[in-house]
């Protein structure tokens, strides 16, 4: 084999490895920016649902709390203070409590 053939078959192989080498790194980095922008958006995701979280659990707090669950008892239960009488009116969410004379 003489020396030009061996030169370009060493460029030959320099380009292959070279472009081989480009191939797959353009690959990985396709795919590490697939996936950053994945996390990007599971982050953003993850942040609205802690957001809907914390409505709720202030939600859960306002319903449970001592004077909703009286609230609830005078309206929707059989619970009446002394001296209250109850109106359900219909139409309207919850009730009027009225403080009458007894």
């Amino acid at each position: 084999m003489g020396e030009w053939a061996r030169r370009l078959l060493w460029v030959a192989l320099l380009v292959g490895t070279l472009s081989a080498a480009a191939l797959l790194g353009a690959s990985s980095v396709r795919t590490w920016m697939e996936l950053n922008d994945q996390q990007a958006v599971a982050g953003q995701e993850a942040a609205d649902l802690d957001r809907r979280i914390v409505e709720l659990e202030r939600e859960i707090d306002r319903r449970t709390g001592a004077e909703a669950v009286r609230q609830a008892a005078l309206c929707f239960g059989p619970y009446v203070e002394p001296g209250r009488e109850v109106y359900t009116i219909l139409g309207l969410e919850g009730c009027v409590a009225h403080a009458g004379s007894g």
